[in-house]
């Protein structure tokens, strides 16, 4: 009797580190999938062409599948129904993964994202529109209140700006 239930112990043992090497047990951050992300994220081509068809500024999310603060963001941040909600209705939310560690090197529509804005970490947020050599950045996570806040000050400093270039 005591084997069989030893011999059931190691059993259940290899199917769940089995299940974990797979990716599928939730202990491999790098493949995980992120829970609960509210956020309603578009391509770089199609977000900018809905930027300049609806006058929303993009939102640009850069991220990287192995960088943990962004799932961390991406699971307390845009997971939150409050702050998805603004981030939906404000903006055209987009996302650019980097995929150099992946893959060796970026898309270029990636790169030119990356060089533009000066990306040198993540996550960044930034707030601009599609043609804008000119955004508003924050790099590194933040708690709710200080992403609020840094999307509230963004979008009347981008206003703000373009209301000066009208005059």
């Amino acid at each position: 009797m005591p084997s069989r239930a030893i011999a059931s112990r190691f059993l259940l043992l290899a199917i769940l580190l089995s299940l974990s090497s797979a990716g599928l047990g939730g202990g491999d951050k790098g493949n995980r999938r992120d829970k609960g992300d509210l956020v309603k994220w578009r391509t770089l081509a199609a977000g900018e062409a809905e930027s300049r068809a609806s006058s929303k500024p993009v939102l640009y999310f850069l991220t990287a599948d192995w960088c943990g603060p962004c799932h961390t963001m991406k699971e307390e941040i845009f997971a939150d129904p409050n702050l998805a909600g603004l981030i939906n209705k404000q903006f055209i939310p987009v996302q650019v993964v980097d995929r150099r560690r992946e893959d060796g090197q970026n898309a270029p529509e990636v790169d030119a994202v990356f060089r533009r804005f000066r990306v040198n970490g993540f996550p960044t947020l930034i707030l601009s529109r599609p043609a804008g050599k000119q955004g508003f950045s924050a790099t590194g996570w933040s708690d709710k209140a200080g992403t609020k806040e840094f999307l509230s000050m963004a979008r009347e400093r981008l206003a703000e700006l373009e209301r000066a270039a009208k005059e």
